[in-house]
C-alpha cells in the first residue's frame, strides 16, 4: 500500500466519522425537538399515524440493520486491519442507534417489530427476489427478500476466515448490504417524503452512501473491483 493511498484512506475514515456524528446530532435533534416546540408532543414521540409504508419500512429496516451490526461485530477481532475494524465498529454503532429509534417508534404505535409480510411495502423489489439472496444452487429464495442481505454461510465465514480473507469478505458483503439499504430508504422517501421517518431514511442514505464510497476505495486498494 502506498503512502498517498494510506493518507487518503485515513482522511476518508476521519471524514466519515465526522459525518456519522452529524447524523447522530440530527437524529437527536428530531427526538429533542418537542422540548423546544410546545405542540410537538412528548420527548421521543413517534410520528403521528404511521402509514403502512412507514411501518413496513421501519420493521424491515430493523432486520436489515441487525445483519449489518452482526457483520460489524464479526469483523471486530484481533488480526483484522485497523481501518476495517474501525469501519465495522462505526457501522455497528450507527445502526444500533437507528435501531433504537425505529423500534421506539414502532412500540409507540403498538406495531410489531417484525414485519408479518416482509417487503410488501417496497415497490422496487416487491415483485422480484434480489439476486444476491439466491440459494446455494442459484435459485431465487422468494419474492420478498430484502435487497443486499448476506446468506447465513457468508455471515458464518466472517468469523472463521483468516483475517485478510475476512476483511475482503466483509467489505464486499457490506457494500452490497449498503446498496440494498440505500435502495430501501430511497423507496421510502419517494413514496412518503415528509415526516420523521423520511428524515431518518434520508440520513441513512447520506451515511451509507459515504460508507460505500469509502468501501470502494478500500476495495480498489486491495485490487478488488466491485
Amino acid at each position: 500500500m502506498t503512502a498517498p493511498s494510506t493518507h487518503l484512506r485515513h482522511r476518508l475514515v476521519l471524514g466519515l466519522a465526522i459525518s456519522t456524528l452529524a447524523v447522530f446530532a440530527a437524529i437527536a435533534g428530531f427526538l429533542l425537538r418537542p422540548l423546544m416546540i410546545d405542540d410537538a408532543g412528548p420527548v421521543g414521540s413517534a410520528p403521528p399515524s404511521l402509514s403502512a409504508v412507514e411501518v413496513g419500512f421501519l420493521q424491515d429496516m430493523l432486520g436489515h440493520h441487525q445483519q449489518a451490526v452482526a457483520m460489524g461485530k464479526l469483523i471486530d477481532r484481533p488480526g483484522v486491519d485497523d481501518a476495517v475494524r474501525t469501519l465495522g465498529r462505526q457501522i455497528a454503532v450507527t445502526q444500533q442507534f437507528e435501531m433504537g429509534t425505529m423500534s421506539g417508534w414502532l412500540r409507540m404505535q403498538d406495531e410489531p417489530l417484525a414485519n408479518p409480510t416482509p417487503m410488501n411495502w417496497m415497490t422496487r423489489y416487491g415483485a422480484v427476489a434480489e439476486p444476491h439472496a439466491a440459494g446455494q444452487h442459484g435459485e431465487a429464495t422468494g419474492a420478498h427478500e430484502m435487497p443486499g442481505m448476506a446468506t447465513p454461510d457468508e455471515l458464518a465465514a466472517l468469523g472463521t476466515l483468516p483475517a485478510r480473507a475476512a476483511e475482503d469478505q466483509f467489505l464486499k458483503l457490506m457494500q452490497a448490504h449498503h446498496y440494498g439499504g440505500i435502495a430501501m430508504a430511497q423507496d421510502l422517501t419517494a413514496r412518503s417524503p415528509n415526516g420523521l421517518v423520511a428524515q431518518l431514511a434520508a440520513g441513512m442514505v447520506s451515511t451509507q452512501s459515504k460508507e460505500t464510497a469509502l468501501i470502494g476505495v478500500m476495495l480498489n486498494e486491495r485490487g478488488i473491483h466491485s
